[in-house]
């Protein structure tokens, strides 16, 4: 927890599940602490998100250029580089990419 002191306001930074921010400022407000919530973001552990071979996959992709514009390798070659055909690596990147792409339009910003 990050914590500055300025201007007669004290600013905290505090990273912590919903649940803990919750009981958080239940706790100010209980002990008549005056407070004001001025930015909340939400991140997540998107270690679940894919496979192991999903996420190997699309790292592979990534790092070899595959998502450039133009593109550092072709399909064909990432195929190649984990020993499985077209047909394959296609359906990897696809099912990793939905899923990527449906867990990105249902948090919110």
């Amino acid at each position: 927890m990050s914590v500055i002191f300025r201007d007669g306001w004290l600013s905290i930074e505090l990273t912590a599940a919903l649940e803990q921010l919750g009981e958080f400022t239940t706790e100010l407000a209980e002990a008549d602490i005056p407070y004001q919530l001025v930015s909340l973001t939400h991140s997540y552990d998107s270690n679940g998100l894919l496979t192991q071979r999903q996420r190997e996959v699309i790292t592979e992709a990534v790092e070899r250029g595959y998502y450039d514009s133009p593109r550092g390798c072709t399909l064909v070659e990432l195929a190649d580089t984990f020993g499985i055909n077209q047909s394959a690596a296609s359906g990897v990147l696809h099912r990793a990419e939905g899923r990527i792409i449906k867990q990105f339009l249902e948090k919110p910003f």
